[in-house]
């Protein structure tokens, strides 16, 4: 298998709804082509240390598992300006999340990518939060997730293949 070559994290507020989840749908996508593989590493964090240590929301989780991804998702983390810098690309959720990792982070090489420009390049658009939300929320964010996730998995076969690549 590969060496990781890519670290991806994925952010959100608390880290225990969106990036999750995001997470969880990316990290499957990686597992099911065989390009990325083992060369894709992806975490997620969130811009506020209210959640750290703590599984991902219960409602989260029942979305995942509806969804048939199973696979489990990092505890609640904080992205602190060492996390952000280890990492190559970072896709956030909303503007505020943008300024927040672009106040923190120092490395110039890591990418900032809003999810939602995967989808509508330019758009600059938020992901809803769900977390006041019901069931059909939760499962209406992650299919989005999902999609910008597969919008990933193309930027990220790029790079691998040694391609340029941008989002």
């Amino acid at each position: 298998m590969p060496t990781p070559r890519i670290r991806v994290a994925v952010l959100c507020t608390g880290n225990i709804c969106r990036s999750p989840m995001a997470e969880v749908a990316l990290r499957q996508l990686i597992a099911d082509d065989i390009v990325l593989r083992g060369r894709v590493e992806v975490t997620s964090a969130g811009t506020a240390k209210w959640h750290v240590g703590s599984p991902m929301d219960p409602r989260a989780r029942r979305a995942l598992d509806r969804a048939g991804l199973h696979l489990a998702g990092s505890p609640g983390g904080y992205a602190d300006r060492a996390y952000l810098d280890s990492h190559d690309i970072v896709v956030v959720m909303t503007r505020e999340h943008l300024a927040d990792v672009r106040a923190r982070l120092t490395n110039e090489a890591t990418e900032v990518i809003m999810l939602r420009n995967l989808l509508s390049p330019g758009s600059n658009l938020d992901v809803a939060d769900p977390y006041y939300g019901d069931d059909a929320e939760f499962d209406e964010c992650l299919e989005l997730l999902r999609r910008g996730g597969q919008r990933l998995t193309s930027v990220l076969r790029r790079r691998c293949d040694g391609g340029s690549y941008g989002a």
